[in-house]
């Protein structure tokens, strides 16, 4: 294994480690929200994904990515549209696994999770942190 390939397992195993801690977030913020304040899932999902995501986002600028802004608002706004698509992926997912399918809510969250880290690191490795912006 070449060096390139090398650092590449690298940066994703580290990527699946911070994802796997913001799962774990994001995870339990839905659970106790929907199942001991009976909130609506939808409304959970908007508290526990967005706490999440600041968290992950800040551990995989700085961690795995190493990311060294040269403009923090292009990046940032980058971000926010990683955000905001990624978001509505994961409720599109939910309100099909739920409303459609008739999954339990839990279930389909675990669908979601999976579903969004694949489209979250694609989002990140090529569009929030490419090189393009890299010092």
């Amino acid at each position: 294994m070449n060096l390139e390939s090398k650092n590449k397992l690298i940066r994703y195993l580290k990527y699946c480690m911070v994802g796997g801690i913001g799962v774990i977030i994001d995870f339990s913020i839905f659970t106790i929200l929907v199942k001991i304040f009976q909130i609506n899932y939808l409304v959970a999902n908007i508290f526990s994904i967005s706490i999440a995501l600041i968290f992950v986002y800040y551990l995989q600028k700085n961690w795995t990515f190493k990311y060294q802004i040269k403009e923090h608002t292009k990046t940032f706004q980058r971000y926010l549209i990683s955000v905001a698509l990624t978001y509505l992926f994961n409720n599109g997912v939910l309100v099909i696994f739920i409303q459609v399918l008739r999954f339990e809510v839990l279930q389909s969250k675990v669908i979601q999770i999976v579903l969004s880290t694949i489209l979250g690191y694609i989002l990140t490795n090529y569009f929030v942190f490419a090189k393009r912006d890299n010092t």
